[in-house]
């Protein structure tokens, strides 16, 4: 069983469509009218009608948004391996000066003085 094509012309395809979109004709009735088929009349609305989407001004937005996620995914990961470093610098200094450092990390060097029992110059000359 052989399947047999029409083949329209461009000034056809568009008059369907202009009798679609002024209301004359459904799109059934185009497709009676023309001897299409109603998926090809849609694709011809889709294609010669006035309200087709503008494909090119798509294609570069997504293609835009592709590259920025990319951009994005790269910081993160760049982000993520300093983060690692700097976590791995504090465990290493924690095990070399026996201490803390995210405990102690923001407080004053005289407060953490004191919490070890030592004094330092500024202190030691308050409390005289």
């Amino acid at each position: 069983m052989s399947t047999i094509r029409k083949l329209y012309s461009e000034a056809v395809k568009r008059q369907a469509v202009r009798d679609v979109e002024s209301g004359e004709l459904s799109i059934s009735e185009a497709a009676l009218e023309y001897g299409a088929t109603k998926g090809a009349v849609s694709f011809w609305l889709k294609e010669y009608g006035r309200y087709r989407p503008k494909r090119d001004i798509v294609e570069v937005v997504m293609k835009s948004e592709k590259d920025r996620i990319a951009e994005l995914e790269k910081a993160l990961a760049d982000s993520t391996l300093k983060n690692r470093i700097y976590e791995e610098i504090i465990d290493i200094a924690d095990k070399k000066y026996k201490t803390d450092l995210k405990k102690t990390l923001g407080t004053k060097l005289s407060d953490v003085s004191i919490e070890k029992g030592t004094k330092s110059k500024s202190s030691a000359r308050s409390s005289k």
